[in-house]
């Protein structure tokens, strides 16, 4: 058994998710792509300020140290406050010996020396790097911060915020990811839209293959009428090539059907036709020889003896040309008359008749009291009853049990005889219905057989809008006749003559 393939199987299904897919990844690339250039511009454009006011914080410095109240004013708290250049938010510091001696923080109020948690902070870290680096400060949140040494060998530290450059990139961010988001279900839905709208011709075709595939075939009249429409056989396109090539299948079919269906009547006409002119031979044939035979006496053994075989081979070529007729003008629809009939009385008749003619088999009728009711031709329906028998008669040894049924299920006359036998060969199962099908060509012969008696019954059963099937096995064999009962039947067949 194949494994189940997971993921979508239908090509609509398979489009719709691979062009999502196929835009998902290039959407969230750019997206990715933005987002990033948007950073890496910020973070340049915060070196940049950060350069600016880290130049700007060195010269303001120096100045201080050569003024002649320098060394006084370095010592004051709040000496960094006075600084000018430096714009609103930033961060300037002095380090003596690696810890924070000095600091400003500016804003659009007045500058004010930094938090002690900020200069405790600042103290962490190496300050020999002069490289920019981004930190994450007490209170005051992210910074590009960078340092350079001060002529005194202090070392000066500056830093610029960058909560704005992050409020902006969290808002490209969102937007990017709204736009792609938007992007993905407009493109889902245009997908959508168009592949349903470029495979609409897929699916008339679908549909017309589909159309074909439940006409009834097995008859002997029925064509392929059906075809695509033409505006769906464009050749140029993939859709119109799979309908031009269907048309032409189609074609072909019914070309086929047509000339099988005209051998057909040909053969039926064929078989109605020499039926009808064996006849007339034949019964002379019979006649002469059962008008010698009655002059036996004067007659040699051996004459009489081949006369005798004549007459039997003329009955039973007579019998074979009366079954052929049958089965040609059943499949014709005609040759039935309807009428309401008794299964249950039919039955009885029908094992009567061949336990007298067997008496070496058990005959068994398990029969309802009440009467069966069914729509049918009287004469053929016992034919079938007579030939099921004489097929249970023939092929089992004596001594066999055969028991006929009938029982009503559903909407259904169920008539079932079953005999326990040998049973029949499971090769031979499958097209025991068809015509000259023999389980014991030997022993068939030898009882006159001719391979067509149970063709007849399916060809009787199936004109009656009833079906027969078959079960067996060793010490088993079933054969199982359903009859529409009386009000329940399908309307008649072409030819089906009603009383």
């Amino acid at each position: 058994m194949p494994l189940r393939r997971w993921g979508p199987r239908s090509l609509r299904r398979r489009l719709v998710l691979g062009v999502s897919a196929i835009v998902t990844v290039v959407l969230f690339a750019v997206g990715v792509l933005s987002v990033y250039s948007l950073h890496t511009y910020v973070t340049t454009m915060s070196d940049t300020e950060l350069s600016r006011s880290l130049a700007a914080f060195s010269h303001s410095y120096d100045k201080l140290l050569e003024s002649q109240a320098g060394h006084e004013a370095i010592a004051d708290a709040e000496a960094l406050t006075a600084f000018v250049g430096q714009a609103p938010g930033n961060l300037i510091a002095v380090l003596h010996n690696g810890e924070v001696v000095q600091s400003a923080v500016f804003s659009d109020n007045e500058p004010h020396p930094a938090p002690v948690a900020v200069t405790q902070a600042l103290d962490q870290y190496n300050w020999a790097d002069e490289h920019p680096r981004t930190v994450k400060l007490p209170v005051l949140g992210a910074y590009r911060v960078s340092s350079q040494p001060a002529d005194n060998g202090d070392v000066l530290v500056s830093g610029v915020s960058l909560d704005s450059a992050n409020t902006v990139i969290a808002r490209k961010t969102v937007t990017v990811a709204v736009m792609i988001v938007i992007a993905l279900i407009v493109t889902a839905l245009g997908t959508i839209a168009v592949v349903r709208y470029s495979l609409r011709p897929l699916s008339r075709v679908a549909a017309t293959a589909a159309k074909v595939a439940t006409l009834p075939l097995d008859g002997a009249d029925h064509r392929i009428t059906t075809r695509v429409r033409d505006k769906d056989t464009d050749p140029d396109t993939e859709v119109g090539l799979v309908g031009e090539t269907l048309n032409q299948l189609l074609v072909n079919v019914d070309s086929a059907l047509a000339a099988l269906a005209a051998s057909d009547r040909r053969t039926r006409q064929f078989l109605t036709d020499a039926s009808h002119e064996l006849r007339t031979p034949l019964a002379a044939i019979q006649g002469y020889a059962e008008l010698t035979r009655q002059d036996s006496a004067n007659l040699p053994p051996t004459t009489e003896y081949a006369l005798a075989r004549i007459e039997a081979e003329a009955r039973r070529m007579t019998g074979l040309v009366s079954d052929l007729l049958l089965l040609s003008r059943l499949s014709e629809g005609q040759e039935l008359e309807t009428d309401d009939v008794d299964l249950s009385d039919l039955a009885v008749d029908a094992v009567n008749d061949v336990a007298v003619g067997a008496p070496e088999h058990h005959w068994v009728a398990d029969l309802p009291d009440d009467p069966v009711w069914v729509r049918g031709d009287l004469a053929r329906l016992h034919q079938v009853l007579s030939n099921l028998l004489t097929n249970a008669r023939m092929h089992t040894p004596p001594g066999v049990t055969v028991t006929v049924a009938l029982t009503e299920t559903d909407e259904f006359a169920e008539l079932t005889i079953t005999d326990d036998g040998p049973g029949i060969d499971a090769e031979l199962l499958p097209n025991l219905f068809g015509r000259f099908v023999r389980a014991d060509k030997s022993r068939s012969r030898e009882l006159g057989s001719t391979g067509l008696g149970l063709a007849i019954v399916a060809s009787i059963v199936e004109a009656h809008h009833g079906t027969v099937a078959v079960a067996s096995r060793p010490g088993k064999t079933v054969f199982t006749v359903r009859i529409p009962l009386v009000g329940k039947t399908a309307p008649p067949v072409a030819g089906l003559r009603k009383m």
